[in-house]
């Protein structure tokens, strides 16, 4: 872009600003954070012990749940689905009673007394469902290279679907560690957020534990099994594996060698270096479009992992940006997290935006900058519609979370949005900004107002003022540039603007906003 083009981009930019400030969000808290669940009772650690069935499709389980009575409570009430708990103790009493509703995706648990105030334990034994489709955990069939059928297990967890896993506080909000335990098939190699602590062999079958997690919501833990290779490296203290079903392993060199180059570039432009001791990549053949960015643990839709040999550089093209896409998660989503969905644009935009600009950096033959120009207008012909809705959608049932991850606005806009940002507060002071909005909500969970506040400290400017209008509103601004001259040979140039609409007209828009500046003529 033209240093011209960037004047007007500001210029732009501040316009639209001016078309009423949204109602202000306001930082992180948790107190005040939306969601359905009390928070009165706080997760602090989970021990998650899961026995899978993939031929009958079963689950059983028992949890240990670390917990913080903040207010004495006689209820404890957390998300499940399809699953049913026995033996449920608090610090060894038996609860009273167990309520299970699927239809709103909750368990309560009547205690036989009052919880006091601080730490307690949580334990139950539970049996629930393994799933078919790519929600929870889930039995994926698949054909080997040799032509045999095989099962693995996986999953895929966001937005809401942790909870059919494991009964657990499944909003993003409540972060705590995770230690998982599994016992499968003793053949099969299992796969979770962190390196393997330890694992036992019991004739047909194997248990696996891994080493705790950090902090981190629920919908981020993940575990993957069956007869799966892997290729490896070790850079800079970290290990990188690209996991396959055995036969294909070795078409995942190309994205081995992609993750320690993202990873090395990610740690340098966030000034924070990423925390876990490995990052495994899970080839899953069929299963689910694209890919999810469990930290330290990102599953692949194979087609977007995997590069055999012989093919088509556009392959090769999106198996490198959907990995610098969920790699860039493990900041902006795994290490902050949004506090509610409302906020999903600090994951997905961020993800995406830094995506494009490590695919142009690293692969400058391919011009990956005119395909942002492209992702572009596919947004801007969306919000050009009076149907279309701002970055930051309210989400008033997490069961709808879902519905809040649009390509068009989430995806595209958003990352439109923050280069122009970029260009206007110049890419050090953003880069600034945006390495103080890590460092100060790592281990925890923001909204958009953290973000303007780290940015207004990096760039001395009123950043929410002017930003808040892009992401609390739909639409973009038309605007207008008129130059007149007095008498006296004085100029005045006059913008105005307007909402942009392929058709209709935009029935908040009540007044048009205009900015004179007077020089000679």
């Amino acid at each position: 872009m033209s240093f011209a083009s960037l004047r007007f981009v500001a210029v732009a930019a501040a316009v639209f600003a001016l078309a009423g400030p949204a109602a202000a969000e306001a930082p992180f808290d948790f107190d005040t954070a939306p969601g359905h669940l009390p928070k009165t009772v706080v997760p602090i650690d989970y021990q998650v012990a899961i026995v899978p069935d993939a031929a009958t499709k079963t689950l059983t389980g028992t949890e240990t749940i670390a917990v913080d009575v903040r207010r004495p409570v006689t209820t404890i009430v957390l998300n499940s689905l399809n699953e049913r708990l026995r033996n449920v103790r608090l610090d060894a009493a038996a609860a009273a009673s167990v309520q299970s509703d699927d239809a709103k995706q909750l368990t309560t648990i009547t205690l036989a007394r009052p919880a006091t105030v601080g730490r307690h334990t949580l334990t139950f034994a539970y049996d629930g469902k393994l799933e078919t489709a790519p929600q929870g955990l889930f039995v994926q069939s698949y054909r080997a290279p040799g032509g045999a059928t095989g099962t693995m297990l996986s999953t895929q967890f966001e937005a809401t679907d942790a909870r059919r896993m494991f009964p657990c506080w499944d909003e993003p909000a409540f972060r705590a560690t995770f230690q998982l335990t599994a016992t499968v098939p003793a053949p099969w190699t299992s796969v979770s957020n962190m390196p393997v602590e330890s694992r036992t062999v019991h004739g047909a079958v194997a248990t696996t534990t891994f080493r705790r997690s950090p902090k981190m919501p629920s919908y981020l833990v993940e575990y993957s099994a069956g007869d799966l290779a892997h290729v490896d490296a070790t850079a800079a203290g970290k290990q990188f594996s690209v996991w396959a079903v055995r036969g294909q392993e070795q078409n995942g060199a190309y994205a081995l060698a992609n993750a320690q180059q993202i990873l090395a570039d990610y740690d340098a432009y966030f000034g924070y270096t990423y925390p876990l001791p490995k990052l495994d990549s899970i080839a899953v053949p069929g299963g689910f479009q694209g890919a999810m960015e469990n930290w330290g643990a990102i599953t692949y839709n194979d087609q977007a992992l995997l590069l055999p040999p012989g093919s088509a550089m556009s392959r090769e093209q999106r198996v490198f940006s959907i990995q610098a896409h969920e790699m860039a998660h493990q900041w902006n989503g795994d290490l902050v997290t949004m506090g509610w969905w409302d906020d999903i644009w600090l994951n997905e935009s961020f993800a995406s935006w830094m995506a494009a600009k490590e695919t142009e950096m690293r692969n400058p033959s391919w011009s990956w900058s005119e395909r942002q120009d492209a992702s572009k207008e596919t947004a801007m012909n969306a919000d050009a519609r009076l149907t279309s809705h701002a970055i930051e959608q309210h989400v008033v049932n997490e069961l709808d979370a879902q519905a809040s991850f649009d390509s068009a606005i989430t995806y595209d806009k958003g990352q439109a949005f923050l280069r122009m940002l970029e260009a206007y507060l110049g890419p050090d002071t953003f880069r600034a900004g945006i390495r103080q909005y890590i460092q100060a909500r790592a281990y925890s969970n923001a909204t958009s107002a953290d973000l303007w506040q780290a940015l207004s400290a990096a760039s001395h400017r009123d950043v929410e003022k002017l930003a808040s209008a892009w992401t609390t509103q739909p639409g973009f601004p038309v605007v207008a540039v008129h130059a007149t001259c007095d008498a006296s040979g004085n100029r005045t140039v006059a913008l105005t603007q307007k909402r942009f609409l392929l058709n209709g007209t935009d029935p908040a828009a009540a007044a048009v906003r205009t900015a004179s500046h007077g020089r000679s003529c």
